[in-house]
């Protein structure tokens, strides 16, 4: 069985990640979605219950299987990955509310933290997202050190439901005309690695990172893009440089992080 946490704070932005959730593997017999909510000190747990049996029972006339989880401890974050290690986790779900500054603070730290954790891919729900199918998934990757690592098997087991049209876009501003050797290369590695999915490559040499992914994503109607550390030297530590937190944080498309 496939077990997918959705962790549940009750804000909007985390029932919209529920109802992505479920209709992203609705019909899948083989999927449990894990409704997860963490409580702390002073809340009042049967309303909590009653809102996880609610939304179980919504979620569950769409044709999923619904289970839910209560928990509390020292901390949420450190709860949540015991959980997803303890299950061993397919996937965590979570909204993301991050254009303004607050929002960064308090629903945007809780869905990096859990990102860096590795212990599972962390699908990156933004608040105003619908899930209307996975047909165009984009990759954006440096083309570096490429070989078939336990990442990547990751993300092709991820695409391969789906059976998305797979583009993958390399930025960067020292190529203008051609690739160099070492690129080129690397490339045709990658090719091979995910011929499964037959690859079409895209070279933008924008100096900025995140208005060449925005760009794309939107002129090719992107479902889902993928970020790892293994494609990007910059993302040594995921989501601690400027690039990645912008890239989540202002995209519309939902981003799946996943760690080598």
């Amino acid at each position: 069985m496939i077990n997918i946490i959705i962790p549940l704070d009750f804000s909007q932005t985390s029932f919209n990640a529920a109802h992505y959730a479920a209709n992203m593997y609705k019909g899948r017999a083989d999927v449990t979605l894990i409704l997860y909510h963490f409580y702390g000190h002073g809340e009042d747990v049967q309303m909590a219950k009653n809102y996880l049996i609610s939304l179980q029972e919504e979620l569950g006339r769409m044709g999923s299987n619904i289970e839910t989880k209560l928990e509390s401890g020292e901390r949420f974050i450190d709860c949540l990955a015991a959980y997803a290690h303890v299950t061993r986790a397919y996937m965590v779900v979570m909204g993301l509310t991050g254009k303004t500054p607050q929002a960064q603070r308090f629903s945007g730290s809780n869905t990096l933290s859990m990102s860096e954790k590795g212990i599972c891919p962390v699908l990156i729900v933004p608040e105003a997202a619908v899930y209307k199918g996975i047909s165009n998934a984009l990759i954006t990757s440096e083309l570096k050190f490429i070989e078939e690592t336990p990442c990547l098997l990751t993300v092709k087991r991820v695409l391969q439901y789906f059976k998305p049209s797979l583009h993958i876009l390399n930025v960067d501003s020292k190529y203008y005309i051609e690739l160099s050797e070492a690129c080129s290369a690397e490339k045709d590695k990658m090719e091979d690695l995910m011929k499964e999915f037959n690859p079409e490559f895209y070279f933008m040499n924008l100096y900025d990172f995140h208005e060449s992914v925005d760009v794309f994503a939107t002129d090719y109607n992107i479902d889902m893009i993928i970020i790892s550390p293994k494609y990007h030297d910059f993302f040594g530590k995921l989501f601690k440089t400027l690039h990645t937190k912008k890239l989540i944080y202002q995209s519309n498309v939902p981003v799946l992080a996943v760690h080598e």
